[in-house]
């Protein structure tokens, strides 16, 4: 049976699990799915090359609980364990102290404070309205979600799959699902960059003792950037490219690349999901979620990085002095309401105790306790702060996400994200089939604060010191209903910036973005007039997007050395693992110069200037010197005075540039910097000219698979936690073709046979090219598993 008499099937024909032969049969099958009494679930699970599951199925609920248990095989786990850290249930299992997570989108709060985090923020209440407002089909879809996975855990529980998942197969705490948690999951991903941020600060905020005021000095801020960064930390993003048909050879191109979580439960899945008919969306999503969120149709394809714009505001609240949880709004009292949250804890003795806060929230959000980043305590000077989400008043994320599968033209994408402004925390980049455009889009969620309002609402003193420290991040006035998010004519949510108010790009050459602003999406058409809670503008670029940009411009004027000057899948896929780093390109030969064959050097001195001299300037397994210029970079990158050619708006590719070896006091610092970089190396233990692929394996235990690559602050483009990555076009009058890699493979068991095989393939360099059509899936499939229940 071919791809299109499959996809004519529709709801009514006969179960799409009975129309393969040689399948792992678990029930019988016969008639259609509404047909046979009692029967709630029905779908197919085709695996094929490094286990990628290819699920089928006759209605949105049958596609979920293929999902489900597909995801349960490969992450039981991994996935069972992140539904405990959701439901707030951690410090029963697992006691109070220990991380909640080994890292992700909400950090590594402690068991105790996730628990109230999750319990407060992510209640009932809040899971009910999100789940409320979607449409019936990503009901189902979720519903059978939630049985597809507790369908497996039921079989792991009854004894089944002997040696798979040793490390949760008997806990206590592996438990079914229903579709609350699945909701609850997409909830805690809606607020990755925003309250879920913020867990332990929201989780410990309370009002002084006794509920007085505090008469106190403000302390100076020290709030850093990168705290505020998805994860908390830099290093989170992502690079994307789309190319247009005036760059390709007739094909538009699209590029997906995330740096994302190598482990977790925030940590990429592949898969595709078919329902005759209506959908036949492959790609990746977060784990736990149903649908796919990046990815491709036969007609479409898409990819994203983690935006610049904030997602939320800190508001400043004026206490009364005598009531710490009571605030003046509009020039009225208001009480804070307070929240008692019990949880269970674990006692040394294995025993159960319950332990109980109470939690406050003002008008906008929950109360936040930022005195550990600078910020004064609740009650200081009678100020506490609270912080609105935007994410926390927005439905309509994977709605969105779940209509970008269906998705037949690049209009029709780009009608859906303007429809729906929900995007939470990403930029997309996409290409269609049908348009010789690529688009760039930072449509999204993002609170309503022009600069003229941000401006003339800014807490004194304390709001334009946080805004130096962390650009975009309003704190504003809470005081006053005039310092209230606005609301533009086409806002999607009240407070949201309507979509004539956000950047977005169509051109017929290329779009990318290196999770810089917006602003330089093409080089050759800047973003300009936008609010800085969305990004900047006319700034100094990351040596990262740099790199994305010089590896684009030399594709395309031919400079590359790969032949002719046009993108193509093969030129692509070779680019973007080439492992450049651009901060060698640029300095390094001038820096030997300076610190190397000069005064008395000592051998380890010798030895790294060797080294770096032999170096290729990438971070490929099999280079040498590469980690001696890392040790580099980390000491000269602060230099004042570094380069000679100064940052330049008009010219943001390629500057700032070229050492400053005119300087003296620069000359100085570099020798200084060089000889403790040295150091350095040496007290690591590592050889000068060691093999980089040797000194950092990809994180798999009991396997030994080199990792390449570098951090993207060095100017590296490929970087170490490259995790999903397609390379997808459409050749005319054929289906459409993507390669893909998924860094961490398939599966988090080390009995699966999918715990490292695509890692090796990435360590490989070696693209899949993933099966999309029935004749294509059918001629890779490693094994096949119909399930109804």
């Amino acid at each position: 049976m071919d791809r299109t008499m499959l996809l004519n099937l529709g709801r009514s024909a006969l179960p799409v699990a009975c129309l393969f032969a040689g399948a792992v049969t678990l029930t019988a099958c016969g008639g259609s799915s509404s047909s046979r009494s009692g029967t709630q679930y029905s779908a197919t699970i085709e695996r094929t090359t490094y286990g990628v599951p290819h699920i089928t199925a006759d209605n949105y609920a049958g596609l979920g609980y293929g999902h489900g248990y597909a995801i349960a095989e490969d992450n039981l786990c991994t996935l069972a364990d992140a539904y405990v850290t959701f439901r707030g249930e951690r410090s029963r299992y697992f006691g109070p102290t220990a991380a909640a997570s080994s890292g992700g989108t909400f950090g590594t709060p402690n068991n105790r404070n996730a628990d109230y985090f999750f319990r407060f923020v992510v209640n009932d209440d809040v899971v009910n309205t999100y789940r409320d407002d979607q449409p019936q089909d990503l009901r189902d879809l979720s519903r059978g979600f939630a049985a597809g996975f507790s369908r497996y855990v039921r079989e792991v529980q009854g004894g089944e799959h002997a040696g798979r998942h040793q490390s949760c197969r008997d806990a206590e705490w592996l438990a079914e699902i229903d579709e609350q948690d699945v909701f609850r999951r997409l909830v805690a991903l809606n607020l990755a960059a925003s309250a879920a941020n913020w867990v332990s600060e929201i989780a410990t905020a309370a009002p002084p003792a006794g509920g007085e005021g505090l008469s106190m000095p403000l302390s100076e801020p020290t709030l850093d950037a990168d705290r505020v960064a998805v994860g908390q930390k830099a290093g989170i993003g992502s690079n994307t490219y789309s190319f247009g048909t005036d760059a390709t050879e007739g094909s538009a191109l699209n590029f997906a690349n995330p740096h994302w979580y190598l482990d977790g439960v925030d940590r990429f899945y592949q898969v595709q999901l078919t329902l005759p008919g209506s959908m036949d969306i492959s790609g990746a999503t977060i784990m736990g979620t149903p649908m796919v969120l990046m990815g491709f149709n036969d007609d479409i394809a898409w990819a994203h990085t983690v935006s610049t714009a904030r997602r939320f505001t800190l508001y400043g609240l004026m206490l009364n002095e005598n009531d710490a949880t009571q605030y003046v709004f509009d020039g009225a009292p208001r009480d804070m309401e307070a929240v008692e949250i019990s949880i269970q804890v674990k006692q040394e003795d294995d025993s159960l105790a319950t332990e109980t806060r109470t939690l406050y929230r003002s008008h906008y959000g929950p109360m936040i306790n930022l005195a550990g980043l600078g910020l004064p305590a609740w009650g200081a000077n009678n100020m506490a702060f609270t912080l609105r989400d935007v994410n926390l008043e927005n439905t309509r994320t994977f709605r969105n996400f779940f209509e970008w599968g269906q998705a037949a033209s690049l209009e029709e994408f780009l009608d859906i994200a303007k429809t729906h402004v929900a995007i939470p925390w990403v930029n997309t980049a996409a290409v269609s089939r049908h348009d010789d455009r690529a688009l760039y889009s930072d449509i999204t969620a993002v609170p309503n604060v022009p600069d003229a309002h941000r401006d003339a609402c800014l807490v004194p003193t304390l709001g334009p010191a946080v805004l130096q420290m962390v650009p975009g991040l309003p704190l504003l006035q809470g005081w006053t209903s005039n310092c209230d998010w606005l609301t533009d004519e086409d806002s999607a949510q009240p407070g949201a910036f309507g979509p004539d108010n956000l950047p977005y790009l169509l051109r017929n050459d290329y779009v990318a973005n290196m999770n810089d602003s917006y602003w330089l999406s093409n080089p050759d058409e800047p973003l300009t007039g936008y609010a800085g809670i969305i990004g900047r503008e006319d700034y100094q670029q990351s040596l990262r997007t740099r790199m994305g940009h010089i590896l684009a411009r030399e594709r395309l004027d031919g400079s590359d050395g790969l032949g002719g000057d046009k993108a193509t899948s093969d030129t692509l896929r070779e680019i973007v693992l080439n492992s450049r780093n651009l901060s060698a390109e640029l300095l390094k030969e001038d820096l030997l110069n300076v610190v190397c064959g000069n005064g008395d050097p000592s051998d380890d001195e010798q030895a790294a200037c060797a080294a770096l001299s032999a170096w290729d300037n990438t971070g490929s397994a099999d280079a040498r010197g590469a980690h001696v210029w890392t040790a580099v970079w980390q000491r000269i990158r602060s230099i004042e005075g570094l380069f000679a050619t100064p940052f330049d708006a008009g010219n943001a590719v390629d500057t700032p540039a070229d050492l400053n070896t005119a300087d003296s006091d620069v000359i100085d610092a570099l020798n200084s910097a060089f000889a403790q970089a040295v150091v350095d190396v040496a007290n690591s233990g590592v050889d000068f000219d060691a093999q980089l692929g040797d000194l950092r394996p990809y994180p798999k235990a009991g396997h030994t698979i080199p990792h390449y690559g570098g951090e993207g602050g060095e100017g590296y483009f490929t970087v170490l936690r490259n995790t999903y990555m397609h390379v997808v076009d459409f050749p005319e009058g054929e289906p459409v073709r993507a390669y893909t890699l998924l860094a961490p493979s398939q599966s988090t068991d080390p009995a699966s046979p999918h715990y490292a095989d695509y890692t090796q393939a990435y360590a490989d360099g070696n693209w899949h090219r993933v099966p999309y059509t029935r004749a294509q899936i059918e001629a890779e499939r490693i094994s096949l598993k119909r399930l109804r229940e």
